[in-house]
């Protein structure tokens, strides 16, 4: 790969621009039906998913092994000097890619027929979308629907996406008596190319279940407190934020 990281609390970040990181995608898709490989790796750390990985070393081996790494999380961003880049606009930007060149994709995740929902929003806004597939980690298809597939976005929430894609990036997995992991060795297949993004709930937002934050609020950097009246329960998961500041400044 020929993108750029740093450190942040001992988590690598891709600090790339949205530009780059998708032409060294494009790039990868690319090359990948010419030659084996190994998968592309996408994770979207923000201060809560960096804060978990200070005491769960098995995530943050899968957070510092991936192959991207972007600063999902304006407190991420702010503390480097970024500028954000969302997961779901960065998944969206990989789907137009998978219409434009025919590359298959998978969604994988999701509560109540979330991800199919998602998966027909975007063949709607993406017209040449046309051959996508969703599952469940769990699904005895998910070998055949592998089949062909060149882009996989998993949609389970933190940390339980990135102990999936770790279980299925046909490399050796993390071992960790207390990890499960979900895929047999069955299904995977070192002869595979191809791209594995975590997602959080982008789902949701694509299938239109949680409505986006208004663009004023993205601007500023307020999206998280849209996130937060719309659902009141992740005033929980906010105090993350402010342990990630405290943690930053007393590094």
């Amino acid at each position: 790969m020929g993108l750029n990281k740093t450190k942040v609390l001992g988590i690598n970040v891709t600090t790339n621009s949205r530009v780059e990181i998708l032409e060294e995608i494009k790039k990868r898709l690319a090359e990948s039906g010419k030659r084996k490989g190994k998968p592309l790796v996408i994770v979207t750390p923000n201060p809560e998913q960096i804060v978990l990985a200070q005491k769960d070393k098995h995530l943050a081996d899968i957070l510092n092994r991936a192959d991207v790494a972007i600063p999902d999380g304006i407190g991420l961003a702010l503390v480097m000097r970024l500028k954000r880049i969302p997961g779901v606009e960065l998944m969206e930007d990989v789907v137009a890619i998978a219409a434009k060149e025919g590359y298959r994709v998978g969604l994988i995740g999701g509560w109540h027929g979330v991800a199919l929902k998602a998966l027909e929003c975007l063949q709607k806004k993406y017209p040449r979308l046309n051959r996508g597939w969703t599952a469940v980690p769990e699904d005895v298809h998910l070998k055949e629907y592998l089949k062909d597939t060149r882009i996989v976005f998993v949609g389970l929430g933190a940390p339980k996406q990135e102990y999936f894609i770790d279980s299925l990036s046909f490399r050796p997995p993390s071992r960790n008596p207390g990890r499960k992991t979900w895929i047999p060795d069955q299904v995977r297949d070192d002869n595979k190319n191809i791209v594995l993004m975590a997602v959080g709930g982008s789902f949701d937002i694509l299938a239109g279940r949680i409505p986006r934050a208004p663009m004023v609020l993205r601007t500023i950097g307020l999206e998280w407190l849209w996130r937060l009246i719309v659902e009141p329960w992740r005033w929980r998961r906010q105090m993350a934020l402010v342990k990630f500041f405290w943690l930053v400044m007393t590094a």
